[in-house]
């Protein structure tokens, strides 16, 4: 007797995202069947046949489906960001050539590791480990201009909220459903609060830093005139976030 899964029991049996099973349904990899009300579903026998092939194929396909998911999330990302600019705010105002180019680095590095950890599971443990270090590298490139705490948080909101918008929107290639996945909202917003702590951590940092260089200078009888303003006080070397590979 045959038996038919839906698109979230099929994914979980799977363990990939529904998103992801669905591109592959759709790329003709795995076949599906649509009831009359537009539902897929997917025959066990074909699912344990693409877990087979999978096996001795390797990661590439699931790679491949990463780098689509990814390319579509910047794209789309990049037309809002056309159609409406953030020029008229505050923090993006500060960012010369070269702070623009360090933030379009993190910013695709947000996104991959958004994307990897919302369609690999089995990931997510590592992915969250290493989300922290992204956040305090967000501080850091906003720290060397002198950008603050407040403002630096508004930036990571508002492209925060344009990859959630773009994840569910109508129009996207990605079409992630959270009625496909009733836990979508809480995984995505674990990945995103992980890298706002790690980045008010650098700030945290950066104020003791400069709380135990100011008790320093009164501690040798500095006048006042001599102690600088976190503005201007030299930046410390900073940590470099390196991607993975």
């Amino acid at each position: 007797m045959t038996r038919w899964l839906t698109l979230s029991a099929a994914s979980k049996l799977l363990g990939v995202h529904p998103a992801t099973l669905r591109q592959w349904a759709d790329a003709g990899k795995i076949p599906s069947f649509r009831t009359p009300g537009g539902h897929r579903r997917f025959r066990v026998e074909d699912l344990r046949d693409f877990l087979v092939q999978a096996s001795h194929g390797g990661p590439d396909d699931i790679q491949a489906t990463e780098d689509a998911l990814l390319t579509s999330a910047l794209v789309e990302t990049r037309r809002e960001l056309r159609q409406s600019p953030p020029s008229d705010e505050g923090w993006y105002s500060k960012f010369d050539a070269e702070g623009m180019a360090k933030q379009r680095v993190l910013g695709r590095t947000l996104f991959e590791k958004a994307i990897r950890y919302l369609t690999m599971p089995n990931e997510r443990e590592k992915i969250l480990a290493d989300s922290r270090k992204l956040g305090m590298a967000y501080a850091h490139a906003s720290l060397k201009y002198d950008i603050s705490l407040l403002e630096t948080v508004k930036a990571f909101q508002f492209f925060r909220q344009k990859l959630l918008r773009t994840l569910l929107s109508n129009e996207s290639d990605l079409r992630f459903d959270p009625i496909d996945n009733a836990t979508f909202l809480e995984h995505f917003d674990a990945f995103f609060d992980e890298v706002l702590f790690g980045l008010i951590e650098a700030y945290e940092q950066r104020l003791v830093e400069q709380r135990v260089i100011i008790e320093q200078q009164s501690d040798m009888g500095a006048p006042e005139t001599m102690l600088t303003s976190p503005v201007e006080m030299e930046h410390p070397p900073q940590a470099e976030f390196t991607p993975d590979a």
